[in-house]
Order: structure tokens, then sequence, then C-alpha cells
């Protein structure tokens, strides 16, 4: 079910921050947000992570949260 990582834009994922009260997101959030899996939607935000266009936060153990500034 969903959409896999070809049928996602960084756009796309752009525009999910653009429309977040606060524009500090984690990948299940993002995965939600755009009918799609959680490792699609973290591939993508990894994607604009090298590309500069967001920065991504360890926020515990194993919580990673991004961000757009």
């Amino acid at each position: 079910s969903g959409k896999n990582t070809e049928q996602i834009t960084l756009d796309a994922v752009l525009e999910v921050f653009q429309k977040a009260d606060i524009p500090v997101l984690t990948a299940s959030e993002v995965a939600e947000e755009l009918d799609c899996s959680r490792p699609s939607a973290y591939n993508k935000l990894e994607e604009l992570v090298d590309r500069g266009d967001i920065q991504k936060k360890k926020v515990g153990a194993r919580a990673v949260v991004y961000i757009r500034l």
C-alpha cells in the first residue's frame, strides 16, 4: 500500500515541510503525509539532507528529526 520511492518527488517532501506548523518532522510523519512507506520517506529525506535543503538532528538513541530552516 502507498506510493513507492519513485513516485515521491523531492518537491513533494519539501511541500510537507512548508505545510507543517513547525518544520521539524520525522520520517514517519512525512511518510504518513505522503501515503508512502517510512523507508521511502527516509530515502527522500536523506537525499534532501545530502543536497543541503534540510538538516538532520539526532534526538535520542535512535530517533532523528529533519528540519527545514
